[in-house]
C-alpha cells in the first residue's frame, strides 16, 4: 500500500534528466527510456514535486497511481456510488432489525390485550428495534412472574422481522360450593350411563333419562323409623371413547440458547461465509437479506444460527401405545378441568399404520359433571310436610 506513481517525462534529451535524478538521489523503482526525448518511471509519490523543479523544458505527468493513492482516487471518482451503497446497506440493516409485526397465537382477545400491553412495556412492539436472545429470555420470565394467575408458559419466537408469541393459559381451578349437607342434581337434560355414589343415596338408575335439576344422588337418607339423616352427597363416574395416532419414530428439537452470527455470500447453490466459523452440528438458521441482485443469483445475508439439541427415539409398538395413553391422560386433564381422576384406560383396538400406530381407547374417569344444591334440614322437612 505504498504511494507509488508511474510518471511520464518528455523533453529535449531525457539522458540529462536521468543524470539529474541520480545526482539528487531520487529513488527510482523502475525506469524505461522509450525514446531519446521520452521516458517512463515509477517513483515514490513524495518525490514527485522535486521532478517539477528541474527544468521548465521537461514536461512531467502522472499516468498511473498505486497503493493508497489509487484507492483514494477510486473513492473520489465513485464517491456518489459508494455513498449510495453505504446508505443502502445501513438502510437494509436497520430494516432487518426493526419489528414489523407481533403476532400472538391465541384466540382470547382479553388475553391478547394483556400480553400486548406486557410486551409494549419492554419495547416489543411494531417499529421498535429487535431484542437479543438474553433480553427476550428475561422478558419472558418477567411476564410469567407478573401474570402467574393467567399464564402457564410463554415463548417469543423471532421470524425475520416478525415476533411470534405462543402461550399456554393457566388452568383455572373451578371452585365448587361446599355445604355441610348437599345433594347432586343434573346440570342438563341427559341419559345416565353410569352412576357411582361415594356418599348419599342414588335416586336415579343407569339408562334413566333425567332433566335439568333432577336429584341424582340425594344427601337426605331415610332410616327405617322414618327419621332423616343428612349427608354430603358426592360422586359420579363418566366414560369416554377416544382414538389417537402416535408415531413409532419420535424426534424433538430444543434450542440450547447458544447462537452465532454470520454474514454469508449466497451464489447459485453455494453459501460462502465472509468470516469462516465452525457450525453447530444441529441448528436453526434465520436469515435477513442485506443485498440482493435483480439480475444474478446473488445475495448477501445476515444469518443467526441457534444451536439445537436433537432428541431421537424409535419406539416399539408397545412403547408407542404407552406413550399414546400417557399423552391422552395429559390432554384430557388439561382440556377438562372438571376431571378429578382418570381411573383406567383400556385399549379396544390397536392398528399398525407403517410409521405409526392407531389406538381406540375406552376411558373411565371420575368427573364432576353435575351441580350441587344445598340441603337445609329444617326447610327440607318443612317442604316434605307441606307436600
Amino acid at each position: 500500500m505504498n504511494n507509488y506513481v508511474l510518471v511520464k517525462v518528455t523533453g529535449k534529451n531525457v539522458n540529462n534528466y536521468i543524470k539529474w535524478l541520480i545526482r539528487n538521489k531520487i529513488d527510482i523503482i523502475n525506469l524505461d527510456a522509450i525514446k531519446h526525448n521520452e521516458l517512463k518511471m515509477i517513483i515514490d509519490y513524495n518525490n514527485y514535486d522535486k521532478l517539477l523543479t528541474y527544468s521548465k523544458t521537461y514536461k512531467v505527468s502522472i499516468i498511473k497511481k498505486y497503493g493508497r493513492l489509487k484507492l483514494k482516487d477510486a473513492i473520489k471518482h465513485n464517491s456518489i456510488n459508494i455513498l449510495c451503497l453505504i446508505l443502502s446497506i445501513i438502510f437494509l440493516y436497520l430494516l432487518s432489525h426493526i419489528i414489523f409485526s407481533v403476532d400472538i397465537m391465541y384466540n382470547d382477545n382479553e388475553i391478547i390485550n394483556i400480553i400486548n400491553n406486557e410486551l409494549s412495556k419492554y419495547g416489543i412492539q411494531k417499529y421498535k428495534l429487535k431484542k437479543n436472545y438474553n433480553y427476550l429470555s428475561n422478558v419472558k420470565e418477567k411476564i410469567l412472574n407478573d401474570n402467574k394467575d393467567i399464564l402457564e408458559w410463554i415463548e417469543i419466537e423471532e421470524s425475520g422481522t416478525k415476533y411470534i408469541i405462543r402461550l399456554v393459559e393457566r388452568k383455572k381451578e373451578v371452585k365448587h360450593n361446599e355445604y355441610e349437607f348437599q345433594s347432586i342434581i343434573a346440570a342438563k337434560d341427559a341419559t345416565i350411563l353410569n352412576i357411582k355414589a361415594y356418599s348419599g343415596e342414588k335416586n336415579k338408575q343407569i339408562n334413566e333419562y333425567v332433566k335439568k335439576g333432577d336429584v341424582i344422588i340425594s344427601g337426605m337418607l331415610t332410616k327405617p323409623d322414618d327419621t332423616k339423616i343428612y349427608v354430603k352427597a358426592n360422586g359420579m363416574e363418566t366414560w369416554y371413547k377416544a382414538s389417537i395416532e402416535y408415531p413409532l419414530y419420535y424426534q424433538e428439537e430444543k434450542i440450547t440458547g447458544k447462537s452465532k452470527k454470520a454474514i454469508t455470500i449466497n451464489f447459485l447453490n453455494y453459501e460462502i461465509p465472509l468470516f469462516p466459523y465452525k457450525k453447530y452440528k444441529h441448528f436453526q438458521k434465520y436469515s435477513n437479506i442485506l443485498l440482493e441482485s435483480n439480475f444474478l443469483p446473488f445475495k448477501i445475508t445476515k444469518d443467526k444460527l441457534y444451536e439445537v439439541n436433537v432428541k431421537e427415539k424409535i419406539y416399539t409398538s408397545e412403547e408407542a401405545a404407552q406413550e399414546a395413553i400417557s399423552q391422552t391422560k395429559q390432554k384430557m386433564q388439561s382440556q377438562n378441568n372438571k376431571i378429578i381422576e382418570i381411573k383406567n384406560i383400556e385399549i379396544l383396538n390397536k392398528e399398525n399404520l407403517n410409521s405409526k400406530i392407531k389406538l381406540d381407547l375406552f376411558i373411565s374417569a371420575i368427573e364432576d359433571i353435575t351441580e350441587i344444591t344445598e340441603l337445609i334440614p329444617s326447610q327440607t322437612e318443612e317442604n316434605i310436610e307441606n307436600n
